[in-house]
């Protein structure tokens, strides 16, 4: 039975997409990537990773998501993407859905994933590399060592937050960091923490730092993460 294939496609580097990612994606018939609307501008985050690969000879479909916290027009989104996807498969094409980073890590895909199983049909998951990982890798600090416990915090806005947190844990990776960011980040230059900043990993744009007084007057990017440890 043919099945509709969610592919992660890895933070940005368009060689840390699996080997076996790449061949489903060579192999669908069309695949449908995610993308942001900002100001009435629709960007792509993982289109030029389809090019690349020289995928964008096939069909593709984008379904854009506005940014915004309003859940109301991105369900729409997904339910549309979903039936979109249920067609094509019911008329025999091999599909796959991609996503940023990792298919399981606040990816787009599960909300459509959810609709695909409740209409019953046959889904297959690639997972691929996150973001933190290529973080922690591009500045040669572990995540963890040993016993030591890691966490992974999303839009984190106070440092009493962040510091409860290693209460019980010795890594921390603050995810979605530009909400909260201009709360914490002098507070954050107070404390004896070992900080590890990205942004855009993966790609053309990326920057990484570990001294945090240089983000003094930064625009933080939506793909930006910080990893603290003690």
């Amino acid at each position: 039975m043919q099945k509709i294939y969610g592919v992660a496609l890895g933070p940005g580097d368009p060689e840390l997409v699996t080997l076996k990612g790449l061949r489903i994606l060579q192999e669908s018939d069309v695949i449908f990537y995610p993308g942001s609307i900002h100001q009435g501008v629709k960007k792509s985050y993982v289109h030029s990773i389809l090019e690349y690969h020289r995928l964008t000879d096939k069909e593709t479909v984008g379904f854009y998501l506005e940014m915004s916290d309003n859940r109301t027009s991105a369900e729409k989104v997904y339910i549309d993407t979903a039936q979109k996807i249920e067609q094509a498969y019911t008329k025999g094409k091999k599909v796959a859905v991609v996503c940023e980073g990792d298919i399981s890590l606040y990816a787009s895909f599960s909300y459509i994933l959810t609709i695909l199983e409740e209409r019953s049909l046959p889904v297959r998951l690639i997972p691929g590399v996150n973001s933190f990982s290529l973080g922690a890798a591009q500045h040669k600090v572990p995540l963890s060592l040993l016993n030591d416990k890691l966490v992974i915090i999303p839009r984190a806005k106070h440092i009493e937050e962040i510091s409860h947190y290693f209460e019980k844990f010795d890594t921390i990776v603050l995810m979605k960091i530009r909400s909260g960011w201009k709360n914490f980040h002098q507070q954050i230059l107070q404390k004896h923490w070992e900080c590890y900043y990205c942004e855009r990993l993966g790609t053309e744009k990326e920057f990484i730092t570990t001294d945090l007084t240089i983000l003094e007057n930064r625009v933080i990017p939506y793909f930006s993460l910080l990893i603290i440890r003690k």
